[in-house]
């Protein structure tokens, strides 16, 4: 196994080597072959307030900015940099670097980079080193090697996190074909031991080695019938300085090449998928088993210890004007029953669409969320709490719903609009053995404090296409309770746009009126005034670049609610020019 890693990396390097001299051949001699591009922006923003004691921020700051980017024979070697009243930064791409030259169907990546190969694999860990990825037919071979981590020694100053050096080497082949497939992936990275001077003695950190295989399938039963599937295994040695104690027998061929001992472990994850699709209705069933503990060196996170139930069914009717979706699910932790609480969540989503017509669209959704936990108390035998008294049961519910209406003739253009969302979240706690899927065994006795939050939108816009204008009357009003407190928030918006100069410029402004109440009082009075212009004029020569000017300010006036309170005013002004090319 692992000479078989190292000939697949070292082919992987020669390949890589090849590529860095050759990068993309087809272009050489072509206009195509070195392209530079970049801009340039400066902007500016302006402050001033009145009634506040300290300002929120600074009265005038400005910043310009500007990129350059070579890329040659599809190499990308990218300069920026930032200068302003607060300071300036420049950076180059030899501090973090990735080059990705390509050939025809080879293509590699050089420098600082990451790649994806599965969720229980290689999944975006950055590393320095070198990726190549050939498909040559219906072949698909991937190869990677290089650091995944650099050495940190230990400061006793800083108290910082010490962390090994480590190398890592992959291997992934697929074949497809006909909707037939499979794929084997092979990942071997292990830790320096001597990559660092010293280690604290209570150190939790010890150097660890790695060995994660990986086996995928495709199969297409019938023309509407797709089966899926991975399975991984991950050994992985937690401290590979530990003496080595177990007996023979209790050894696998594993343990050799991952230098085993009592701290290694083999854990499992796999997943399963059969989707059925017709023309009017499709259905996907998937399971998926993620061992306690589950980890591999390619990657920062996985999630583990978790068992995974999805049914998602979907339909299309009369002739796609109708589209239902339903997505639900179970997922439960603790799989090895060795934790002390044990968490059970059922998920469940509705989606619909119904466009009868060109001018009327309808939509909707609704997601029942809820969560079941089951607390193991610790065993006393001085003290005992009742396991039904540590039991935890949350519930959310949230549903939307959209109608929009088009109208009106060719020159004048009308719509209205309305939304509404529901949020609904409540939490209890107390004499509950089961909850079962979204509660249906909790007991209407127990008491929560439920959250609740509607908000509602209105709008109402005409466009006159010869005047190229357009305005829209609008309205909000949310509710939000909880307890014996209910905030209300409401008030109208009014906006209108002009398009100018065969559309090379625009200029919009509008306003908004809020109040805000909890309960019967007053605690907010606000109206917002925004205007903005934008122009984009078009260059004699389009080759040299294109440049863009906009400018917005927003006026902000918060009234004075009581003999406590004083006026507010704020004023942003905001200026931006760009130039790209």
């Amino acid at each position: 196994m692992r000479i078989l890693v190292k000939i697949g990396f070292c082919l992987g390097l020669w390949m890589i080597n090849l590529l860095g001299y050759s990068q993309n051949l087809d272009k050489l001699g072509t206009d195509e072959a070195l392209k530079v591009t970049g801009g340039l922006s400066f902007n500016t923003i302006a402050y001033a307030q009145k009634g506040l004691a300290v300002s929120s921020r600074e009265p005038f700051t400005w910043f310009a900015g500007g990129n350059l980017n070579f890329t040659i024979l599809d190499v990308a070697l990218p300069f920026t940099f930032t200068y302003s009243n607060l300071g300036a930064k420049y950076t180059q791409p030899f501090n973090r670097v990735s080059l990705n030259p390509s050939y025809k169907w080879v293509k590699t990546q050089i420098g600082i980079t990451s790649v994806n190969y599965s969720p229980y694999t290689v999944t975006g860990h950055l590393f320095l080193g070198g990726a190549v990825e050939m498909k040559p037919g219906d072949w698909t071979i991937q190869l990677l090697g290089g650091r995944f981590n650099k050495a940190v020694d230990y400061n006793p100053i800083d108290n910082n996190l010490i962390t090994y050096r480590n190398f890592g080497y992959g291997l992934r082949v697929g074949y497809e074909k006909a909707g037939y497939g499979g794929t084997i992936t092979l990942f071997k990275a292990a830790d320096q031991a001597n990559s660092i001077q010293s280690i604290p003695l209570n150190s939790e950190i010890k150097p660890k080695d790695n060995l994660v295989m990986s086996i995928g399938g495709k199969a297409k039963i019938t023309s509407a019938l797709v089966f899926d599937m991975e399975y991984a295994l991950s050994a992985l040695t937690q401290n590979t300085l530990a003496i080595n104690d177990l007996a023979p027998n209790s050894q696998t061929g594993l343990h050799r090449l991952i230098n085993g001992n009592e701290t290694t472990s083999l854990f499992n994850a796999y997943n399963a998928a059969l989707k059925y699709n017709l023309k009017f209705m499709s259905v996907a069933l998937k399971y998926e088993h993620i061992d306690p503990g589950y980890k591999t060196l390619g990657g920062y996170y996985f999630n583990n210890d978790l068992e995974n139930f999805t049914l998602a069914p979907s339909f299309s009717l009369f002739n796609k004007k109708l589209n239902l979706g339903l997505n639900t699910g179970y997922q439960r932790n603790n799989l090895s029953e060795e934790k002390q609480a044990t968490t059970a969540r059922w998920v469940g989503s509705l989606n619909v669409s119904f466009v009868p017509s060109k001018k009327l669209v309808l939509t909707g959704n609704y997601s029942n969320f809820s969560t079941f936990t089951r607390n193991r108390p610790a065993t006393d035998p001085f003290y005992f709490v009742g396991a039904d008294t540590l039991n935890f049961y949350q519930l959310t519910q949230a549903a939307s719903g959209m109608a929009a209406f088009n109208f009106g003739t060719e020159k004048i253009k009308r719509s209205a609009q309305v939304l509404y969302s529901f949020q609904e979240s409540t939490n209890l706690s107390g004499k509950i053995d089961n909850a079962g899927a979204f509660g249906v065994n909790v007991s209407t006795d127990l008491e929560g404090l439920p959250s609740k939050n509607h908000v509602t939108n209105m709008s109402y816009s005409s466009q006159w296409v010869d005047k190229k204008l357009g305005l829209t009357i609008a309205g909000n009003y949310n509710r939000s309770a909880i307890a014996d407190q209910t905030i209300h928030f409401f008030g109208p918006t009014l906006n209108a746009q002009k398009a100018l100069w065969d559309k090379k410029g625009s200029l919009s402004c509008g306003a908004t009126y809020n109040r805000q109440y909890q309960n019967t009082l007053l605690t907010a009075n606000i109206v917002n005034y925004r205007i903005s212009f934008s122009y984009n004029p078009k260059l004699t020569n389009e080759k040299i670049g294109k440049v863009t000017v906009s400018t917005n300010a927003n006026l902000m006036q918060r009234f004075a609610i009581n003999s406590e309170t004083t006026n507010l005013t704020e004023l942003n002004l905001f200026v931006n020019l760009n130039y790209s090319f």
